[in-house]
């Protein structure tokens, strides 16, 4: 018999994970206080559990963990993590030191689908979906190698993947972030980055979601969009207004662009007008992203002049920017530079080279 994995389960789900079991709904509390507050793994060391459920559980269920395959720090600061899953399959997660926060990027698939002609991530393609405890485990994976248990201020979901895919191990996932009986990290403090998913993203807002979402346009018009970003021609820009509209009302949070400065590509002052035309009466904000390189992709990070013309012009026509630089670029742990990499049978990494395609 298969054993369950009872981690990344949010309190909800384990209530009636014990309920078919006969037990008390009030074991999910026990049981998350072990797995969340003490880290612990071992069904026989949660002595607050009655010793023939500790029994029983053992016999039935397991909790996981990550194996670190490899780490990297950057010069400044950054660290990037290469998690082993239990399949064999690799995904990349980064800490990002940023005083006086503390950020974990964590990803959500291995691989993705959409192809973006800039990522690294998108020329993989697709292999699968994390399940919630995989995404839970990045951060537990990090809080433990670090040596401290609440020092993670924020979490972005905006490594390897698209979170709206995978969209209901994701809300589990971010259930043991928030909660009070997890890592006790506010919504405000959580971020969900997608390229998009109109029904998606209307399925947060009905749910009351107050975690923040930033939405990866990267380009004003729907050619241009289309040519970088070909995964999601079915998810046209103008499909997107209605549900920013609505999550930024039920959130009461404005929703991020985000948009990868590319040199000669969507850099211009034209392409500005046609984003304020777009922007104008969003409740949005715009987070011009500068270009990581990225080994065999074609693509240049525009001039700081041009990046900097970009952002003035939208602030001058009422589009709150801001620029974000991102950290751990010489290790290929900033946006858009996720890849996985295989591991040997040695279980080492093989530096350079990608996952299976």
């Amino acid at each position: 018999m298969t054993k369950i994995d009872l981690k990344g389960l949010p309190h909800n789900k384990l209530e009636d994970f014990f309920l078919t079991r006969g037990e008390k709904k009030f074991r999910a509390k026990q049981l998350l206080t072990w797995l969340y507050h003490k880290f612990e793994t071992d069904f026989e060391n949660m002595t607050d559990l009655p010793t023939p459920l500790r029994a029983k559980l053992t016999e039935d269920c397991y909790v996981s963990r990550l194996e670190i395959a490899d780490k990297q720090k950057s010069h400044d600061g950054a660290v990037k993590y290469l998690f082993k899953l239990e399949d064999g399959e690799t995904v990349e997660s980064v800490l990002i030191p940023d005083k006086p926060r503390l950020t974990v990027c964590l990803s959500t698939q291995v691989g993705c689908s959409l192809g973006c002609k800039f990522c690294a991530t998108g020329q993989m393609g697709f292999i699968r979906n994390l399940k919630a405890s995989e995404i839970v485990n990045q951060l537990e994976g990090i809080k433990l190698d670090q040596g401290e248990t609440n020092n993670v201020t924020n979490v972005v979901l905006m490594g390897m993947g698209e979170p709206l895919l995978n969209t209901e191990n994701v809300l589990d996932a971010i259930d043991n972030f928030n909660s009070e009986l997890g890592y006790e990290i506010g919504a405000r403090k959580i971020t969900i980055s997608t390229v998009g998913i109109p029904k998606e993203i209307e399925k947060l807002a009905a749910l009351g979601l107050k975690e923040r979402l930033a939405i990866s346009l990267n380009a004003p018009s729907q050619k241009l969009r289309d040519d970088i970003m070909p995964g999601v021609k079915k998810f046209p820009i103008k499909s997107l207004i209605k549900p920013i509209e609505k999550y930024a009302e039920s959130s009461a949070r404005w929703v991020t662009l985000e948009y990868i400065m590319l040199k000669g590509v969507n850099d211009s002052l034209s392409h500005a007008s046609e984003l304020i035309e777009f922007t104008k009466d969003l409740p949005v904000k715009v987070n011009l992203i500068q270009y990581n390189p990225v080994e065999g992709i074609k693509y240049e990070s525009s001039e700081l002049r041009d990046l900097y013309l970009f952002q003035a012009y939208l602030l001058e026509n009422g589009i709150t920017t801001t620029i974000r630089k991102s950290k751990g670029q010489d290790i290929a742990a900033a946006c858009g530079q996720l890849r996985t990499e295989k591991i040997k049978a040695t279980g080492t990494q093989s530096h350079g080279e990608k996952s299976k395609q």
